[in-house]
């Protein structure tokens, strides 16, 4: 039914090489509405690079992009970028932490690290009801570096999804939490997915059981490579993990989480 859609992302034997390196090689993947991905492989699989390419932040060095409708190269790559956003560990540590959890979220409608505009009273309404739609709407006047690890990742969801986005990447955003906060976050989020049906989510992960169950489909890197692509009750097996992560790594499912032990 969702192949009847335009595809979020379509990427035709896309490479990208770095001083000789081939980082990137043949990259086949179409994304159609409705879906939300797991990217899994082992580090320096190019998972990151992947999705900065999709996001517009990387230029391939062939191969052709199209992300919501648009084509690389017929369009200005900044008005595309307004309809995505990226959330990683990286932008974390660049925001300013003496803001309050309110001008954290606001300043994601300007893309500033800072609060220097000021929103209309649609925009503080819209931003109030996500940081409640993610449990934070006790924290609004707190300041953002006293918030705990787990309600820090949630502050940042709420600022990307403040301009409404089409496409949300989300990079190891588990990355530090422990089990419980880890937990609450994918509730959280998956709160969101039901919340905001037309929204599509790319999630970069190393931890199998961090694929919660509206995660649709599931793509394999392995040295640069697709390993694997597709629906992820189909792509979820043995064969494609020891494909990645090697014999000794053995896959188990309970209810309706995987895991992966390591022997």
């Amino acid at each position: 039914m969702s192949k009847m859609k335009e595809p979020i992302v379509v990427l035709e034997n896309v490479h990208l090489e770095r001083e000789e390196d081939k980082i990137l090689r043949n990259i086949n993947w179409t994304v159609f509405p409705g879906e939300h991905w797991a990217i899994i492989g082992q580090n320096a699989a190019g998972k990151t690079l992947l999705l900065k390419i999709i996001a517009t932040y990387l230029w391939p060095t062939s191969g052709s992009v199209e992300v919501l409708g648009e084509e690389f190269g017929s369009i200005e790559l900044h008005k595309l970028r307004q309809k995505i956003s990226w959330i990683s560990s990286a932008l974390e540590q660049e925001l300013p932490q003496n803001q309050s959890v309110i001008e954290v979220v606001l300043s994601g409608y300007f893309s500033t690290l800072r609060l220097f505009d000021k929103p209309t009273k649609q925009i503080v309404q819209r931003a109030r009801k996500l940081l409640q739609l993610m449990g934070l709407n006790s924290h609004e006047q707190q300041i953002f570096e006293t918030l705990s690890v787990g309600e820090k990742k949630k502050g940042l969801i709420v600022r990307a999804m403040i301009r409404k986005p089409r496409l949300l990447i989300l990079d190891e955003v588990c990355a530090g939490l422990d089990p419980i906060a880890r937990r609450r976050f994918i509730n959280s989020l998956r709160r969101l997915v039901h919340k905001k049906s037309n929204i599509t989510i790319l999630y970069v992960t190393h931890h199998l059981e961090e694929i919660f169950p509206e995660i649709t489909h599931v793509l394999g890197l392995k040295n640069g490579k697709v390993a694997f692509s597709g629906k992820k009750q189909d792509q979820l097996n043995q064969k494609n993990m020891n494909s990645l992560f090697g014999s000794k790594a053995k896959l188990r499912k309970k209810n309706q989480t995987y895991y992966l032990d390591i022997f």
